[in-house]
């Protein structure tokens, strides 16, 4: 079942207010599309700001980029998957 805007923006309102937002700031940050929004909130932990609330009201204004660390997450996820399919066994496969 899809999320509706209304229900998307409520729960994300949530986690702002977790985050120590103040009401005004959430009323802010909702105005933003909500697909940037819920991606600088999934990149915060990455980015380990001192003040969390303050870090992601300017990075959702400025649209700032993905840390390098979610690239690093994603290249290692997928050597792991690539590594997975390797065939390591050292005998050669005869047909």
């Amino acid at each position: 079942m899809d999320e509706t805007r209304g229900e998307r923006a409520v729960r994300l309102a949530g986690r702002l207010l977790r985050l120590g937002i103040s009401h005004r700031g959430v009323t802010e940050l909702l105005m933003f599309p909500l697909d940037d929004l819920e991606k600088q909130i999934d990149w915060l932990p990455l980015r380990k700001a001192k003040r969390p609330g303050a870090y992601l009201i300017e990075a959702v204004r400025r649209k700032y980029q993905p840390p390098k660390e979610f690239f690093y997450a994603k290249d290692q996820i997928e050597a792991a998957r690539i590594a997975d399919t390797l065939d390591t066994d050292p005998k050669p496969r005869y047909r």
